[in-house]
């Protein structure tokens, strides 16, 4: 029975030594966790910041969108007012061209009257 007394104690000595081992372990691996969780708050900081340049990048495009939007419409807009001064001047073009047919008519038929009285009061 002593032998298993003494076999038990040599158990429990290196059962002991096996758990100061990895205490220390442990405790060499926790040295670091002060270390850790300054950069960890340093990270955080850093995300905020990356978060709140984001949001505003983020705004800016909004109100790029909004103003590209605006220019869009004004081209648009640009747009149907040349294509509506082009009619009308292709409408000008038209009238002009009519009126100074009319005219042209008007002066020829003018003449050949005038030529066509000549004649017949040159025959009397």
């Amino acid at each position: 029975m002593t032998e298993r007394v003494g076999e038990m104690s040599d158990d429990n000595s290196k059962l002991l030594v096996d758990i100061q081992i990895q205490l220390a372990r442990i405790e060499k691996t926790l040295e670091v966790v002060p270390t850790l969780a300054a950069a960890v708050e340093t990270l955080r900081e850093i995300a905020r910041n990356a978060d709140q340049s984001a949001k505003s990048a983020h705004h800016r495009l909004d109100l790029l969108q909004s103003a590209k939007e605006v220019a869009d419409e004004a081209l648009r807009t640009a747009q149907a007012a040349i294509a509506e001064q082009k009619a009308q001047k292709d409408d000008q073009k038209w009238f002009k061209r009519t009126f100074y047919g009319a005219i042209i008519t008007a002066v020829a038929g003018g003449f050949g009257a005038a030529i066509w009285a000549a004649f017949k009061f040159a025959g009397n």
